[in-house]
């Protein structure tokens, strides 16, 4: 599991902290058209960002851009000590990418299909580690991942993000296609991701309830490509 590091708070903790992510008058263009512009924007060490905003503002293309999924038009890009892109392998072994979409044709279990992504990961989990990590992201080992309930999957999602301990989260519209009942069900487990001392960047679509925002460090809203800081 992540280290339990914590950091000065306010512009003094903040100054001492490394930058993860850099991003310098980025400019990003997808069929001829900016998708991103003039995007400046510096996240630490431990810090967690909501980037908020509507469908179609940019907050996918940025969470991509961390990726080296995007190649910019203009401007720098920077991940934990890297300029994309091309993203090198050390630093994505580095990074956990919450996916959005899980096979659920396959006819394994939750057990099976999370050992065969661990080693993909690089990690070598036994029976037992593999039960207690379940137990931990509200799972059971042994239920068929295409019976998984729309909760359970994304307790799945997260916990196939974290299996190999990352250091950087990235978390695209990580309440999206939950009730307002399962996101309170699911909400705990992303707060406790943000005690973990990882740098985590999470998207949102706007409006989102207070009560799911309070617990950011940062939050900036994307609009049509731009980005406005909120709080800090």
């Amino acid at each position: 599991m992540a280290n339990q590091t914590r950091y000065l708070t306010g512009p003094l903790g903040k100054q001492l902290r490394p930058k993860v992510i850099e991003f310098r008058h980025l400019t990003a263009m997808q069929e001829g058209r900016p998708i991103l512009q003039k995007i400046t924007l510096n996240i630490f060490e431990g810090e967690a960002v909501a980037l908020l905003g509507e469908a179609r503002s940019g907050k996918s293309a940025l969470l991509a851009c961390m990726q080296g999924l995007i190649q910019p038009a203009r401007g720098e890009i920077c991940v934990l000590g890297a300029s994309l892109p091309p993203l090198p392998p050390e630093v994505r072994r580095q990074i956990g990418v919450m996916p959005r979409h899980i096979d659920l044709h396959t006819g394994e279990t939750v057990a099976a299909y999370l050992q065969r992504f661990a080693t993909h990961q690089g990690v070598q989990l036994n029976t037992e580690q593999i039960t207690t990590y379940c137990a931990h992201h509200q799972l059971s080992p042994f239920t068929p991942v295409a019976y998984l309930s729309e909760l359970q999957k994304h307790f799945f999602a997260l916990a196939l993000t974290l299996v190999h301990d990352p250091r950087l989260v990235l978390l695209d519209e990580p309440l999206a296609g939950l009730s307002e009942r399962d996101r309170a069900a699911f909400w705990p487990s992303l707060q406790r991701t943000l005690l973990e001392g990882r740098t985590l960047v999470s998207t949102f679509t706007y409006p989102l309830a207070e009560k799911y925002l309070n617990v950011y460090d940062v939050i900036v809203r994307l609009k049509e490509g731009c980005l406005f800081r909120e709080k800090e």
